[in-house]
């Protein structure tokens, strides 16, 4: 009995097609981790306070260069949102910690810096701070 090559290369894509899908939704099967950490100065206290969809994490106090992790799965149809209140000095900032839409195919762990002029992720493309949230 002879298999056509055509068969032969139907066949196999129809094998791979699972895996190439599987693989694209990887991100969503492992836990992310976000990392808040305090550059506001010496002596500046950062308070934080961060929710999901259905997750209050509680408020938060950091003093200078302290920082606060969460993790979680995110959400199978791209929906998993994360804000921040971030209060320093009687002023409140809003952080979009992690969006599914905006982060998804970004680092798997989110390494936020804040200071007193913006928040900023590291980027693990460029080995920077550079990935800014601009709603801050």
């Amino acid at each position: 009995m002879v298999i056509s090559s055509s068969r032969i290369l139907f066949f196999s894509l129809l094998l791979l097609s699972p895996l190439m899908v599987v693989s694209h939704f990887w991100p969503i099967f492992t836990y992310r981790h976000i990392y808040i950490r305090n550059d506001l100065g010496n002596g500046t206290l950062l308070k934080i306070h961060c929710k999901g969809q259905h997750k209050d994490l509680g408020i938060q106090k950091l003093n200078y260069k302290e920082e606060f992790k969460f993790q979680f799965t995110p959400n199978f149809w791209y929906l998993s949102l994360f804000f921040c209140s971030l209060t320093w000095d009687h002023k409140s900032h809003l952080l979009t910690a992690f969006d599914e839409s905006r982060d998804a195919h970004f680092c798997k762990d989110l390494i936020w810096s804040v200071n007193k002029d913006q928040a900023c992720s590291f980027n693990c493309d460029t080995q920077k701070y550079d990935h800014c949230d601009h709603n801050y």
